[in-house]
């Protein structure tokens, strides 16, 4: 990881190629005992790629009188679909988490449904997400608590960065995650605060590498967002997203 010099990216062209689950995705017991209990009225649901296919499914949940809501998350090319990256409440074309009582995820892991959490950060109550597995046919309730940690160090961090003089700026060569325009934007507003801040470049983050620069007092990460709210629980330094970086008190405000 070095600071910024003359650079240029050559883009690769990329061709991504859809694995599709070529079983049937039907209402299993478990998932009618579960929507049973909590009898919603509307269920926001989401699903990684390979599980798409889901009219058979939400057939199903409509006969028990169940509305189905479905959005398109704006870095994807199909509805349903959901990225790791779409953890904040503006991701979507339409704010179904807020519509909705309750939230479906469709797939298996904790990556994405936790990105479903973390986009409720800033509403009144964060609701679960319900983790349908159909190959398992399990379901996994996650909560609020499995982010606490998350949203308490998240708070923590914007606030070292606001007070810190000396800020580092770590910018991505990954396609698709790199932000430098965007990096320079910040440089220049918090140098005319009187802060002094460097941009650094780097194709892989580690994270142990942020402590040969023991000048920077905080970091903006302006990559993947993940980084500035999975990751951090396990970083001595405070990390602060790109977006937060440049509204600091205003996210602090929205968190709590």
């Amino acid at each position: 990881m070095g600071c910024l010099k003359h650079w240029e990216v050559k883009m690769p062209r990329t061709l991504f190629i859809n694995a599709k689950y070529k079983g049937k995705i039907t209402l299993t017991e478990k998932l009618k005992s579960y929507l049973e209990k909590h009898k919603p009225k509307s269920i926001a649901v989401f699903a990684s790629v390979q599980f798409q296919e889901l009219d058979n499914l939400f057939n199903e949940i409509n006969k028990l009188g169940i509305k189905v809501n479905t959005t398109k998350a704006k870095r994807t090319d199909k509805p349903l679909q959901i990225l790791g990256c779409d953890c904040y409440e503006d991701s979507f074309e339409q704010n179904i988490l807020a519509e909705s009582e309750l939230i479906m995820y469709v797939g298996d892991g904790l990556f994405h449904p936790k990105a479903l959490l973390l986009a409720q950060s800033k509403l009144p109550r964060v609701k679960p997400v319900a983790i349908f597995n159909p190959v398992a046919n399990s379901i996994e309730e996650l909560t609020k608590d499995s982010i606490e940690n998350q949203l308490l160090r998240m708070k923590r961090n914007l606030r070292l960065y606001v007070n810190a003089k000396s800020i580092g700026i770590i910018v991505t060569i990954k396609p698709g995650q790199q932000y430098l325009l965007s990096a320079k934007n910040l440089k220049e507003k918090l140098e005319e605060k009187g802060k002094n801040a460097f941009i650094f470049i780097t194709d892989s983050l580690l994270y142990n590498d942020l402590e040969n620069y023991p000048f920077i007092e905080a970091w903006v990460n302006t990559a993947c967002p993940r980084i500035g709210t999975d990751d951090i629980v396990n970083i001595k330094q405070p990390i602060v997203n790109l977006r937060e970086a440049f509204e600091p008190e205003k996210a602090l405000g929205e968190l709590g």
